[in-house]
């Protein structure tokens, strides 16, 4: 063999390595999107809460009832979520506070108080 020869070997041997590296990550890649896609297709028809949360992607606000319905969804992943226990079922009661239906009141201290109301002049 001539020496020219002798100096593309290591050229060539790291080019079929890169290919190599290359068509592995490609098939590993593939075969993970087939398997994302089956499970999560899966967990859907199992789980109704996931279920009702796909539905309410598409509710609009003139939707009130399904709308409310979705809020109840959307606190019940949530409290999943951040592993709180059940709340106790009353549709009766107004939302406490720490609850994420709740809205505290108004706060009206910064409204003046104490100025005479301002009236109107003759002009006009």
């Amino acid at each position: 063999m001539n020496t020219k020869t002798l100096e593309r070997r290591p050229t060539l041997a790291a080019t079929m390595l890169v290919v190599l590296v290359v068509a592995a990550c490609a098939i590993r890649l593939r075969g993970d999107e087939g398997q994302t896609n089956t499970s999560a297709s899966d967990g859907a028809s199992v789980d109704p809460l996931a279920a009702k949360l796909a539905e309410c992607r598409s509710v609009t606000y003139e939707q009130k009832n399904a709308l409310s319905e979705c809020r109840k969804a959307w606190a019940e992943k949530r409290r999943q979520f951040l592993g709180q226990k059940a709340p106790a079922p009353s549709d009766s009661e107004p939302p406490q506070a720490g609850s994420s239906l709740f809205v505290p009141p108004k706060d009206e201290s910064r409204l003046p108080s104490g100025f005479p109301p301002i009236q109107q002049t003759g002009k006009e």
